[in-house]
């Protein structure tokens, strides 16, 4: 029997397949949560404290955490921030444990605040640009399946669309026999982000009580890449002869590489609506209404496949290799993200000192799929993924006496908005910050929120099954920068 080591018997042959998936890629409940959630907000002071704002709402990101808020200011400001985010996925995958990492660096938020002077009361306006959601993430996985293989997942009857069979490893009736026993190595990235173009207003109507709108224009990017690999590891596919019949040329598979590339465009358009009553300088209570997102979705994707086999052989099909080129597929669609709904408080004890607190209720039952009809039929099995959440955030600020200084800390919580997933898949968010005044017009603040939850993912088939699963531990880290200038 030849060995592997042969020299000339690693990789005898490479046979490639760039994939055209149907007109319309399948879509999981994990795309509709993807484009329908909110990150950790905007702004230093605000992730510093929790995201326990809504109560509190005195600066330009009164425009993402409650319009109302804007009614408090008196002077002309201009804000910038950068936002550095850190993924780790420590994931569990048929008993080995493997590290994946990201880690993006971006700009928050940059706005403008324009106060109108007015006889009572307050007018006021503001413009910008807020960075709301984050992408970035990272899977990495690494170990022996005894009990499947992706191969028999990737079959189509449809031989146009047939990634097995355009890799020499499905035979000419259709079957595939690599079925189990290979080792499975992965590695997934995620990136991109949603931006909005916000346009706010507030507006007081009574002594000490305002109302603010912010129109949201939003627009964004999508990363999507899956490298997926199976290997004959441990020899159950190693056949001693020099040639076998193209119908068991899996007798003689090696390796298989599977790779996954998903881009999209998405853009979409909401609203927030804010209310605040302010008790002199001791108390605020404010409530506000997240609109539904239209989010529109313009996606462009590919699968390829190639196959690596034994001791040179070559498996062929009526004279020719199994070679297949096809090009990008593109897929479009819509989400309907949920109402959401919030109301916070903040109370200041004596002066300098600030402790705020916010509920978010979010019913994740009323995602739905829009301007695809063939998605728009799995709408109500999308529903029965989810269930409502209320997220949870404290916070608190102290400025230190005699200085400029001031040091701020809080907790937010949020549950998973999967129905089903225990408590350890909710996400729990440490937080941390401070500020400095510097000659009464510029603040520099920054903050800092550290994040773990759990969850997992199945590199396919179903739920269910598990045949395929990874379970992990995510940690993140979330480093913000801002800068204010009033005059």
């Amino acid at each position: 029997m030849k060995t592997r080591h042969s020299a000339f018997a690693l990789f005898s042959i490479l046979l490639l397949l760039v994939f055209q998936s149907f007109p319309a890629r399948a879509q999981y409940a994990e795309d509709a949560l993807r484009f329908s959630s909110i990150g950790l907000g905007v702004g230093s002071r605000p992730l510093s404290m929790g995201g326990a704002y809504i109560g509190v709402a005195d600066d330009y990101t009164a425009v993402f955490w409650n319009p109302a808020g804007l009614a408090q200011m008196r002077r002309l400001e201009f804000t910038g921030g950068i936002v550095s985010s850190n993924y780790k996925n420590d994931a569990n995958f048929l008993k080995v444990t493997t590290s994946g990492k990201n880690s993006g660096t971006a700009l928050d938020n940059l706005g403008f605040v324009f106060p109108f002077p007015t006889v009572r009361g307050s007018l006021v306006f503001a413009l910008g640009y807020n960075r709301v959601t984050d992408f970035t993430s990272a899977l990495s996985f690494n170990g022996f399946n005894d009990s499947s293989s992706i191969l028999p997942w990737l079959y189509d009857s449809e031989q146009k669309y047939d990634i097995p069979f355009g890799v020499g490893l499905e035979d000419t009736l259709g079957r595939i026999n690599v079925k189990k026993n290979v080792n499975q190595q992965g590695e997934v990235r995620e990136g991109g982000s949603i931006g909005n173009w916000a346009f706010a207003g507030a507006i007081d109507v009574e002594k000490n009580l305002s109302f603010g709108l912010t129109i949201n224009v939003l627009s964004g990017t999508y990363t999507y890449v899956r490298n997926f690999v199976e290997e004959d590891t441990k020899n159950y596919y190693l056949d001693p002869r020099l040639s076998v019949p193209i119908d068991n040329a899996y007798l003689k598979f090696k390796k298989f590489y599977y790779d996954s590339n998903v881009s999209s465009e998405i853009t979409g358009v909401n609203a927030i609506f804010g209310m605040m009553y302010r008790y002199e300088d001791i108390a605020r209570v404010g409530a506000t209404i997240r609109t539904p997102s239209a989010i529109v979705v313009h996606e462009t994707f590919t699968d390829e496949g190639s196959s690596v086999f034994d001791d040179g052989y070559v498996p062929t099909f009526q004279g020719k290799t199994y070679t297949h080129h096809l090009n990008d597929s593109y897929n479009d669609y819509g989400v309907q993200t949920p109402w959401v709904l919030g109301l916070g408080g903040s109370y200041s004890p004596i002066d300098g000192l600030l402790f705020a607190a916010d509920v978010e209720y979010t019913d994740w039952t009323q995602i739905a799929w829009i301007d695809n009809a063939d998605l728009e039929k799995e709408n109500i099995s999308l529903k029965k993924n989810f269930r409502p959440t209320t997220n949870l955030a404290v916070g608190g600020e102290f400025e230190i006496p005699r200085t400029d200084f001031r040091v701020r800390a809080g907790y937010a919580y949020k549950p998973s908005a999967f129905e089903g997933d225990p408590s350890s898949y909710n996400q729990k968010i440490i937080t941390t910050g401070a500020g400095v005044l510097l000659q009464n017009n510029v603040m520099f603040d920054m903050g800092v929120a550290i994040g773990s939850m759990k969850t997992f993912h199945n590199n396919y088939g179903s739920k269910a099954l598990g045949l395929s699963r990874t379970n992990e531990t995510i940690s993140t880290t979330h480093i913000t920068f801002t800068v204010s200038y009033r005059f």
